[in-house]
């Protein structure tokens, strides 16, 4: 029985994968899946790999499917796209690929969204062939007579689904993936109706998912960057001090940072268009209220190096960012020197961004109520209109830094300054 505690990172989920699950699928005469162009459905994996599947939601905050995407595994299929989706039905393969490239080209979600919407979308039409023994989900779509019909089929596909997602917030992501797929359609002229519009209601999973992700206090906080060296002291500022996401922290670059950016405005950094996830949803900046010469002393330090490439954690070549999984082991190897656990595990780099996103929630009401004051001084109703359509991003960033700064400098900037 593997112990997949004792797994680093999911290079080793990955090797796993490949020296132990797809020779078992392959051998297994009932699965009918060719491991080296498709992936098995989750039912199978979850019935003979279950500790495998739990520990990738456990650690990483991953399905199966998004695990797939991650680190590059099949199905790698032929040109036409359809085994990649497990469904032989043309029309339908290119609805779900239309789907997406409008997403990724038109509404400018990043990678980091689509994929995880890609295999959201494909792990529902293989479940959807498997529970309704067809791969033409478009055309019942384009028959009233055939909605009530198509709606329990869909229903009898989530009921698949509700025994296979762990948590409440899988399975909304999920319908959420499917609802607006075939809202997509409705839109695109090809379906009449949408068969996914109140599932939510249906199971009872239109309650607010209660989110299992734990931040670090300020004792632990501290002990951490007690025990950090100066890299994994630069982390933490950059995860739990300004709130970047791991990967964001991970490939920082010193072209994105603007220490002086003049004119009253608040030392920032900027993103390019559509290099965040969520895209369009957020925003491009992130406020640096703590930590500022801190990071100019980190630029001088790196910069003697004559290959340095300009990244604030470089990887073991300095001409590449260090990786995710590297922040992983960096937070496990440094909450083992400081004798910190969190949640009864290991500190997760995820959990600096919940730290500063925390305090943020508490802010956020501060934030709405200067937006508000300018939307009703603009006539406008709502302030987020007004704020997504009127004000500029500097606007916005000075008034998210005004609602911060103070908590920030009483729950942060201490700790960080005696560290720094």
């Amino acid at each position: 029985m593997p112990n997949y505690a004792h797994f680093d990172d999911l290079d080793d989920f990955e090797t796993f994968y490949r020296e132990e699950i797809a020779p078992a699928l392959r051998d297994d005469p009932d699965a009918d899946v060719d491991p080296d162009r498709e992936t098995p459905t989750y039912a199978w994996l979850k019935r003979n790999f279950s500790g495998f599947v739990e520990r990738l939601r456990r650690d990483y905050d991953l399905s199966p499917g998004e695990f797939y995407d991650a680190v590059g595994l099949p199905p790698n299929g032929d040109d036409d796209g359809e085994t990649d989706w497990g469904i032989d039905h043309g029309p339908t393969v290119r609805a779900l690929e239309d789907y997406l490239e409008e997403l990724e080209r038109d509404r400018g979600r990043a990678e980091t969204t689509v994929g995880p919407r890609r295999s959201r979308l494909r792990t529902y039409v293989t479940t959807y062939r498997e529970a309704n023994d067809t791969d033409d989900l478009l055309t019942p779509l384009l028959d009233e007579t055939a909605k009530p019909d198509e709606i329990a089929r869909v229903r009898d596909t989530f009921r698949v689904l509700d025994e296979e997602l762990g948590t409440l917030a899988s399975k909304k992501k999920y319908v959420s993936a499917v609802r607006n797929w075939y809202t997509f359609l409705e839109e695109m002229g090809r379906g009449l109706y949408n068969p996914a519009a109140n599932l939510l209601n249906r199971f009872g999973w239109d309650e607010d998912p209660r989110y299992d992700h734990p931040a670090i206090d300020r004792d632990d906080l501290a002990a951490l960057l007690e025990a950090a060296d100066a890299d994994e002291r630069f982390l933490l500022l950059a995860l739990a001090g300004w709130g970047l996401r791991p990967v964001e922290a991970c490939e920082l670059h010193v072209d994105q940072l603007v220490l002086d950016p003049g004119d009253g405005d608040v030392p920032h950094v900027a993103f390019a268009a559509g290099e965040r996830k969520n895209a369009r949803r957020t925003r491009n900046t992130v406020e640096i209220l703590v930590g500022v010469d801190a990071v100019r002393d980190r630029i001088d330090a790196l910069g003697e190096a004559d290959e340095w490439t300009g990244y604030l954690l470089p990887g073991q070549s300095y001409g590449r960012p260090m990786t995710t999984e590297t922040a992983r082991r960096w937070f496990r190897d440094l909450g083992e020197r400081a004798d910190v656990r969190i949640a009864g595990g290991s500190p997760l780099p995820k959990m600096g961004r919940r730290t500063w996103y925390r305090l943020y929630r508490r802010q956020r009401p501060s934030i709405r109520a200067g937006t508000a004051a300018v939307a009703s001084a603009q006539g406008s109703r709502d302030a987020s209109v007004s704020e997504r359509n009127y004000l500029d991003e500097r606007t916005r960033r000075q008034a998210r830094a005004d609602a911060m700064r103070e908590l920030v400098r009483t729950e942060l900037a201490d700790i960080f300054d005696r560290y720094l």
